[in-house]
């Protein structure tokens, strides 16, 4: 109410529409308006909220950083890419923290000195209230969020123990629930991508959690009334790749651990979430967002470990990546493209960008070189496995290295 008092008055002060966003571009007030409101407003008015677009268009120009940055008044021009008339804007800052803003429809030329001033005074004023009305909220989310990784992270921490702790801190965990990793491979984008997740999960109709004060981020997805939870993330990653323009495994991989009932089952899913995100960071080819869904992939860190204490390793790859070296070829690749593709020869060819005949020499060569046993299945797919574990092995050792 308090906010509602302040753009009423200021409102009436300036004459020109004022409204009040949080962080997340959530409406929180708004005063009256002219005939001369735009689009961007009246949607916003509508729809409680800013437009995904026009969030990541103001993020991705650098306005909000902008914003954030300054100690008072900013000045937006219009920007008739997203429909946004000139706007006069201060962040709602207290002690440090950011938790809103405050817009004024109006090009900053058409606002005295002494007006800009005032919306300065009124946007201190919003912020102690924020800080009074959120500043708790957020810090039981953080208590709730941190609950949630020391169970994650220390074995000796009970079920029993979570549950009263979130009783106590007015908090309900989903009964069904998936585990979501989010790791940022492009640092400069982190910020960002966190900023989108967030409006993202305040945008959804479903339980969620999204901790993202430690990296990777992980979201604790419930189910939605007509939605399974693996529903409800895939809903997310299409929202984060149309809305937001993020090139899901390369500014962002995604990693999902299994749905399950029950708090006991948290870790579980969380160490799935976890595998896929590391498989996809050693793996060299496209991987499933599921931890559910990897298939053979599962197995390669397991068997891994067991070939590093055998020392062993397979003699045709290591023939074959020699000769790659020494002149250029690719025959590593060929073989597993081959085999992936069930030695098709016109499928592989295709995959390779490469003619048929090529392919058929290729295969020739390799033979001369070392025995592949392509011509039965189980050895077949033991030496597919070999070449999985000799690209994890490499990425896995220049990891080390570096």
């Amino acid at each position: 109410m308090l906010l509602h008092q302040l753009v009423d008055q200021l409102f009436l002060e300036l004459q020109h529409p004022v409204t009040i966003e949080s962080y997340n571009f959530e409406l929180l007030a708004y005063s009256g308006h002219h005939d001369e409101t735009d689009e961007v407003r009246m949607r916003t008015i509508l729809s409680k909220r800013a437009s995904a677009h026009v969030f990541h268009y103001l993020h991705e120009h650098g306005w909000m950083q902008k914003i954030e940055q300054a100690d008072g008044v900013v000045s937006i021009p219009p920007l008739p890419e997203i429909d946004l008339g000139a706007r006069a804007v201060v962040c709602l800052k207290h002690a440090g923290k950011v938790y809103g803003y405050l817009w004024v429809q109006a090009a900053f030329h058409d606002l005295t000195d002494e007006q800009r001033r005032r919306i300065e005074e009124v946007a201190k004023e919003a912020a102690q209230i924020l800080h009074e009305q959120v500043g708790k909220r957020y810090k039981r989310q953080e208590e709730v969020h941190d609950l949630f990784l020391r169970f994650i992270q220390y074995r000796d921490m009970s079920e029993r123990d979570v549950q009263m702790e979130l009783q106590l801190l007015g908090a309900t965990f989903p009964s069904r629930f998936a585990v979501v990793v989010f790791y940022v491979e492009n640092n400069r984008r982190k910020d960002d991508i966190r900023k989108y997740m967030t409006w993202i999960t305040k945008a959804t109709h479903a339980p969620i959690f999204f901790i993202h004060h430690d990296h990777p981020f992980l979201l604790i997805v419930g189910e939605a009334p007509t939605q399974r939870p693996i529903d409800v993330v895939n809903m997310m990653i299409t929202k984060l790749q149309q809305d937001f323009h993020c090139r899901i495994d390369h500014d962002v991989l995604v990693g999902i651990g299994n749905e399950y009932n029950g708090l006991q089952k948290l870790r579980d899913s969380y160490k799935e979430a976890m595998e896929v995100i590391h498989l996809k960071r050693h793996m060299d080819e496209p991987l499933p967002h599921a931890y559910c869904d990897l298939g053979i992939y599962r197995i390669v860190p397991f068997i891994y470990e067991q070939y590093k204490q055998r020392s062993y390793k397979n003699e045709a790859i290591m023939k074959l990546k020699k000769h790659d070296e020494q002149h250029g070829t690719d025959f590593l690749h060929t073989l597993r493209a081959y085999i992936q593709h069930d030695c098709n020869m016109k499928q592989t060819a295709e995959s390779l960008y490469i003619h048929p005949n090529t392919l058929h020499y290729r295969l020739k060569r390799m033979q001369s070189i070392t025995t592949l046993p392509l011509h039965d299945f189980e050895q077949r797919m033991m030496l597919y496995i070999d070449l999985l574990l000799y690209k994890y092995k490499e990425s896995i050792v220049d990891e080390q290295q570096k």
